[in-house]
């Protein structure tokens, strides 16, 4: 399985990392100012962006508009990207053997499945400084296989039961018209 890095390259570009303003895209539920039938307000998604500079302690907290998305395009494409991948595997923010520091490292590296984190190259996983996430990953889905079979088993037993069920109803059905029949 390949992996596009150019998203990661273009973030930790020369250029962003001495411009000390770092942005963040993200999905926010807002109230729409409607009313549902039954009392509750109503929400809708919006886009997000929360702007950090370096040494600063404010957090702008904003929708996010067009100019947004063309200063900060390449995180914009990292959101995309994490977007995409969400219906593909496992997010990372699921799993529960990674701290929210090795998490925020695979997002910025432009990793955000479990699946995409444990198909690394090792030399591509050595170089992203992501080696022991890397082993937690494949551990994780080694487990994950291991319950597939028990989720099989068990809708199997749930089968057999009902079936035995279904059995003891004829046998019964059976005896009963055996007994009227002497």
């Amino acid at each position: 399985m390949g992996f596009d890095f150019s998203n990661f390259e273009n973030a930790v570009s020369p250029q962003r990392q001495n411009s000390g303003v770092f942005a963040r895209f993200y999905d926010k539920a807002v109230r729409t100012g409607n009313i549902k039938a039954n009392g509750l307000p109503e929400f809708e998604t919006k886009l997000y962006i929360e702007i950090k500079i370096k040494d600063e302690r404010d957090v702008f907290d904003q929708p996010a508009s067009v100019e947004h998305i063309e200063r900060f395009s390449g995180e914009y494409n990292r959101y995309l990207k994490e977007k995409k991948e969400a219906g593909k595997g496992t997010p990372l923010n699921q799993f529960a053997f990674l701290s929210e520091e090795q998490i925020e490292c695979c997002k910025f590296r432009g990793i955000f499945s479990v699946e995409v984190l444990a198909a690394l190259e090792d030399k591509k996983a050595e170089e992203l400084d992501l080696t022991e996430e890397k082993k937690l990953a494949n551990a994780f889905l080694e487990v994950s296989k291991n319950n597939r079979h028990i989720l099989n088993f068990t809708k199997k037993e749930k089968m057999y039961l009902e079936q035995i069920e279904t059995l003891k109803k004829e046998l019964e059905s059976l005896r009963a018209n055996d007994n009227e029949a002497c």
